[in-house]
């Protein structure tokens, strides 16, 4: 499914990857760990098309069969490839309804009633541990840092990528957030999806049937 070799990456003209191999199944699940600043969220950055990071003429990536180096952050979307991010901001103006609706019809998807397609989300919402009203409410406005993981989270189920890059998905969560994100990871696994979950905490790793643990350093 996806296919890293010899990735160097800079970003404001400091390396913060070298020369970096990693390989993922159709159906597998695997975790990055290292300390902080090691690269971790660098290579989420880079795998979703951030224009601040460069990459060298030699890296290859590829993606169910495509370079995914030539695709737009669009374009790799729409392939299938999510990120969760270690911080995610907050858009004001913007519902969490309409950022839904336009990330679920993005990927192709057709929503015949918009009444059934809200409903859809307040299920979701109450899956992750949110509330209906948090459908209602700008994108992470107000929201802790567990409400804005957990929104994540709502998203992931609602658009069930081939490959999910979970970035620090359990900073900010609590006992039972945990225990959902495993039970969505396990559901990734059954359905025949792959995730790459980026994470220092191996608590979170608990009851979790991983393929392959990666370790990157400085």
């Amino acid at each position: 499914m996806l296919k890293i070799t010899n990735l160097t990456v800079t970003v404001l003209g400091k390396q913060v990857l070298s020369e970096m191999d990693l390989q993922i199944g159709v159906g597998e699940v695997h975790v990055l760990m290292g300390v902080n600043g090691s690269g971790k969220s660098s290579l989420a950055m880079t795998l979703m098309g951030d224009s601040r990071y460069q990459i060298s003429d030699a890296s290859k990536v590829q993606y169910l069969g495509q370079d995914l180096l030539k695709l737009s952050s669009d374009e790799r979307a729409r392939v299938g490839l999510y990120v969760s991010w270690q911080n995610p901001t907050a858009i004001p103006g913007v519902s969490v309804f309409n950022l839904c609706k336009a990330s679920y019809g993005a990927m192709g998807n057709k929503i015949d009633k918009l009444i059934d397609f809200k409903k859809k989300l307040e299920e979701l919402a109450l899956t992750v541990g949110l509330t209906r009203e948090h459908i209602n409410r700008n994108v992470n406005e107000g929201f802790s840092g567990g409400e804005r993981k957990r929104l994540e989270l709502m998203q992931l189920l609602l658009l069930k990528p081939k490959l999910a890059i979970l970035d620090e998905i359990d900073s900010g969560l609590d006992r039972e957030g945990l225990k959902i994100v495993r039970e969505i990871v396990s559901e990734i696994k059954e359905e025949g999806r792959s995730a790459l979950i980026i994470t220092h905490n191996e608590k979170l790793l608990e009851k979790m049937v991983i393929t392959k643990i990666w370790k990157i350093t400085n």
